[in-house]
């Protein structure tokens, strides 16, 4: 897809007419991998797996209402979870996650390829069709988008997801290298207009009261403090960190695939079995992570919703 140059921006209208199409490409390249990955729970000779069950990814096979049992169905439903569940309530940051490592065939690599695609296309056009709004309120371009979702069929729809890649493996490596990686805290400085669309995009419909509540809050802050919003960001779990290692006549290569939320897929040859890995348990290992200390913000958060706190004076 041709992108628009910055001095000739699409106009809305056209716009928001890419996007439906994208969108029904998008849930037609998800069902198709999620199909394929379930037929691979019919075949004879099984397909190695490795997934990882700390309480995070249980959480998120209850969800899905998926089962551990049966790996490669429950990454198929995984990949294609596109819209908030019922239960899941509705925050954008809660993206359902399970790790670990699946060996699947080069067809279903390829379906994977073409989602991820399907995906940056899909991320594209939305970017697009924001910034032919970007003279509009946050909360107006929001609206309309969510707007433009509902009349495509998808009025739940969960960008985060929409947008993740799934982690490929399409050349064969000889060994995986697999490890926990810590989680992190940091504290940045965020707009009120970042504040208002996230919390837009907590509460499209506009009826969660605690929502609501904190959108009059930031509208009613003065102005000599829109400077001072501070969100404090802990990430809610480790990260499980894959890596391809390639071994040669000059040594081991290693090559970084990234950090696995959601299963890594990686081609099969004839034995069916995952090349040589290394394993971690199940729930990461607890380390006593440093409280960082800013007394410049206020110890009660202004919006719970986005953990972001005031600063008060220097």
């Amino acid at each position: 897809m041709v992108e628009p140059k910055e001095n000739n921006p699409v106009p809305p209208a056209e716009a928001a007419r890419r996007i439906p199409p994208l969108l029904q490409d998008l849930h037609s390249a998800a069902e198709s991998l999620r199909r394929s990955l379930a037929q691979l729970e019919q075949d004879g000779r099984a397909y190695e797996h490795y997934l990882l069950q700390p309480s995070f990814a249980r959480h998120a096979a209850l969800q899905l209402e998926g089962s551990f049992e049966r790996p490669f169905a429950l990454a198929g439903a995984l990949f294609s979870s596109l819209s908030y569940g019922e239960g899941a309530g509705s925050d954008a940051r809660n993206t359902l996650q399970i790790p670990g490592l699946l060996c699947v065939p080069a067809a279903t690599i390829d379906l994977a390829t073409h989602l991820n695609e399907t995906k940056l296309n899909f991320a594209r056009a939305v970017k697009a069709f924001r910034e032919s709004l970007k003279k509009r309120p946050a909360h107006e371009q929001d609206r309309r988008l969510r707007d433009l979702f509902a009349e495509a069929g998808s009025p739940r729809l969960h960008l985060r997801q929409c947008y993740r890649q799934i982690l490929l493996c399409p050349e064969r490596p000889d060994a995986l290298a697999v490890s926990w990686i810590k989680a992190r805290k940091s504290i940045r400085k965020v707009s009120v207009d970042w504040c208002e669309r996230r919390l837009v995009q907590m509460d499209p419909q506009g009826v969660d009261p605690g929502i609501q509540y904190q959108r009059q809050l930031l509208a009613g802050l003065h102005r000599n403090q829109h400077d001072n919003l501070r969100q404090v960001q802990v990430q809610s779990r480790p990260n499980l960190q894959v890596a391809e290692i390639f071994r040669g006549d000059e040594g081991e290569r290693y090559h970084q695939v990234g950090y696995a939320a959601m299963p890594v897929l990686v081609v099969s040859d004839e034995s069916r079995q995952l090349p040589e890995y290394s394993r971690v348990g199940h729930e990461p290992p607890e380390g006593r992570r440093r409280q960082r200390r800013d007394l410049s913000l206020d110890r009660a958060p202004f919006l719970p919703a986005l953990r972001v706190h005031l600063r008060h004076g220097e």
